[in-house]
């Protein structure tokens, strides 16, 4: 992940130590970061220039678009850079052989070349040497008056990149003056002199002449050894555990099981390697932040992989897994990694590989924009619960299908371990899976209350909240209290509505009270397990039993036989103290969503008709969500009687509930004609092969205006709300 943010607020601090202009140098695909994104932020922020090195990577930045003034270097003599004189690009001279194939090029192309000359002032690698400069000079002098090349700067580089107070800096400005009068006493006129790398940009002002060159500062790597000047790393590394295992004390890791485990622990497999960016040198060293802390780096760093001790504490699949990062929170940063591997951050920024995707957070605009009229939303997804991927998928959803021409958009995941994390603030329209959208909310380490914390502006700057949360921990009522002590308006249901209704024992006793049918039930609390004879005799077998409040599909076992009860018992207990012991009722399987209009109108879609294939017993997690032989039916090959019973069955539990928004409430039909109230979803899953989705695209409402509908009546009933509250 590259934030660009983060680039924009390294180009004003560099612009704000530095007398002379900014050139942002992006060789190497912008220090691996993306040599055009960078390049357009930090010229949004305060970059004048731009620095290249190949032909190839300047000639990018034209076709991107780019006009800024750029500087490429790095070429033979006798190459063909007649492209870039021809797309408006100064480019660097070290010999008089260098300048003659310049002004070749610069014949053919009809312009004259705008060169820097480079003078060697102590570096040894490039530039004319003392002995050298004067033919240079002569040669430069001659090509200007022949009209092929324009010497518009001379320049330097620094012996000393990180330290900028060394002896030497005093000494190589001291030989840089002098070529600079030397091109003078030849008639050249050069308008821009340059020395200065990020160090000296920072901490040697004697340096900056008319322009500074931003390297590795410029990715938020401090380039003073031992000083910090306030710069944010860009750039964060990250993959995901894909395999945890327990081993015993003494087990060897790795090729050639030179790390070997101390005591009983547990390894994560990371899919990441030195092909990957990981230096193979760093494997005796290095650490790796998964869990929220730092973990070995248990034996050598393969190609594609490495394997990490994460101690006694069991690490998930899919648990982010940060190489390296700001630092912030505790994670590696670029620069540890270098010194485990012997090496210059520059190197591990560069070496990330190319199969590794980028993804830029984009900062926002330096420029002066109009006001931005369109709603903010915030779509709230992932949590503790059981439905964590099924949160994420639904928020991939929605955040991909709602309108940006009236919509800005901002996604913030909420981890397993119940941390905030917000993503980019306007998030650009497109199609996205739930894994793009945990990237771009990677955890930062904070704990549960720091990181809400920190997340509370994002939530109370928002115009409506999408709580996109399925079961305990967001369809609960947890959020949605949280939502309304902090005055936000949100999508969906209030407080007692979801707090109700992700309880199905305290739904069906309420429902009853009105008069709706519900499948006979009995109630075991605590850590109880004993069914009564009479309950037994009353329900019958087969009977189900499910957690009172872990979602639509939790924890849910079907009993064929009273001596697995317990079991099935014991595996609901362990998602909830309130466990149901529900009868079966052998029938079809019938939904109907109910949507609640911005004018208060409720309207009930119509009826979907599941159908279970592929062996599975019921319409289980399993089925709901992974099955690819589950179906659907809509509408319903229903009786016209019993389809609309159902849908007046459906607003009479939105009313008794007293919900708001939305709703999904699914039936069965016992003896195929008699409705029963199976349970209530107050949000359901919102994906577009999701069964409430699919019902009002088959009503002729896009998912696109489902979502405008849900947020307009959102906005709506808290206007209403505050206009009771305030008549005046």
């Amino acid at each position: 992940m590259i934030d660009l943010s983060a680039i924009a607020h390294n180009t004003r601090v560099l612009a704000a130590h530095s007398r002379g202009v900014v050139m942002a140098v992006v060789k190497a695909d912008g220090f691996g970061h993306g040599a055009v994104q960078v390049a357009r932020t930090a010229l949004a922020h305060g970059a004048t220039w731009l620095g290249a090195a190949s032909t190839p990577e300047t000639l990018e930045l034209r076709e991107a678009g780019i006009t800024a003034p750029i500087l490429a270097w790095m070429h033979l003599p006798n190459e063909d850079v007649t492209e870039l004189l021809r797309r408006d690009v100064d480019v660097s001279a070290a010999s008089p052989a260098h300048l003659a194939g310049i002004a070749a090029c610069a014949e053919k192309a009809g312009i004259a070349g705008a060169v820097h000359l480079k003078v060697d002032t102590g570096l040894r690698r490039n530039g004319a040497s003392a002995t050298g400069w004067p033919h240079l000079l002569e040669s430069a002098a001659e090509l200007e008056r022949q009209g092929l090349v324009r010497v518009r700067g001379v320049w330097s580089h620094l012996v000393h990149p990180d330290n900028p107070r060394h002896a030497c800096v005093a000494q190589q400005a001291d030989a840089f003056e002098r070529a600079v009068e030397a091109a003078r006493g030849n008639g050249l006129r050069p308008e821009l002199l340059h020395l200065a790398n990020s160090a000296a940009a920072l901490a040697a002002p004697s340096t900056h002449y008319d322009l500074v060159r931003a390297g590795l500062g410029l990715y938020g790597i401090e380039p003073v050894r031992g000083e910090r000047f306030g710069l944010r790393p860009a750039m964060t590394l990250r993959g995901r555990v894909i395999m945890s295992r327990r081993v015993d004390k003494g087990s060897g890791v790795s090729y050639g099981h030179e790390y070997v485990a101390e005591r009983p622990t547990t390894l994560a497999l990371v899919p990441l390697g030195f092909a990957d960016g990981l230096p193979f040198g760093a494997s005796r060293s290095a650490e790796i932040w998964v869990g929220g802390a730092r973990r070995r780096v248990a034996g050598r760093i393969a190609m594609d992989q490495c394997v990490v001790d994460t101690g006694p504490e069991q690490v998930g699949i899919g648990e982010d897994a940060v190489v390296f990062g700001p630092g912030d929170n505790g994670e590696p940063t670029a620069a540890e990694w270098a010194d485990w591997a012997g090496t210059i951050p520059h190197e591990i920024l560069t070496g990330v590989g190319p199969r590794v995707p980028r993804r830029h957070l984009h900062a926002e605009s330096a420029a002066a924009v109009p006001k931005d009229t369109r709603t903010r939303v915030v779509v709230l997804f992932g949590g503790p619960g059981g439905e964590h991927e099924v949160s994420c998928a639904s928020a991939a959803g929605i955040v991909g299908n709602l309108d940006r021409s009236h919509y800005t958009v901002q996604p913030v995941r909420i981890t397993r371990a119940r941390e905030w994390v917000p993503g980019p603030l306007d998030f650009p329209e497109g199609a996205y899976t739930a894994a793009d959208l945990t990237d771009v909310t990677p955890s930062r380490g904070m704990g549960a209350g720091d990181s809400l914390r920190a997340v509370l502006p994002h939530l109370a700057s928002a115009d409506a909240v999408v709580p996109a949360l399925h079961g305990p921990f967001g369809e609960d009522g947890t959020v949605q209290g949280l939502l309304e002590a902090a005055n936000v308006t949100y999508v969906g249901n209030g407080v007692s509505a979801s707090t109700i209704a992700m309880d199905k024992d305290a739904t069906k006793r309420i429902l009853n009270s009105v008069g709706l049918p519900v499948a006979d039930w009995a109630l075991l609390r605590g850590m109880d397990s004993t069914l009564s004879e009479a309950d037994r005799l009353r329900l019958g077998l087969p009977v189900f039993v499910k957690p009172a409040r872990a979602g639509s599909s939790i924890g849910v076992t079907r009993v064929e036989a009273w001596e697995d009860l317990d079991a099935a018992v014991e595996s609901a207990h362990s998602w909830d103290t309130k466990v149901l012991v529900e009868e079966a009722i052998h029938s079809r399987e019938i939904d109907i969503a109910v949507l609640e209009h911005p004018d208060g109108r409720l309207e009930a879609g119509p009826p979907l008709e599941i159908a279970v294939r592929g062996g599975q017993p019921f319409f289980d997690y399993e089925a709901k969500y992974e099955d690819k032989a589950t179906s659907f039916a809509i509408p319903a090959q229903l009786d016209d009687r019993v389809a609309t019973e159902l849908q007046r069955m459906a607003v009479a539990v939105f009313e008794a509930l007293n919900c708001s928004g939305l709703i999904r409430v699914d039936f069965f039909l016992r003896d195929g004609s008699r409705p029963v109230v199976n349970e209530v979803n107050t949000f359901p899953g919102f994906t577009a092969a999701s069964q409430y989705p699919r019902i009002w695209a088959a009503a002729g409402l896009s998912y696109e205006r489902l979502l405008d509908t849900l947020l307009r009546t959102a906005i709506a009933r808290t206007s209403s709300l505050s206009a009771a509250r305030d008549p005046r």
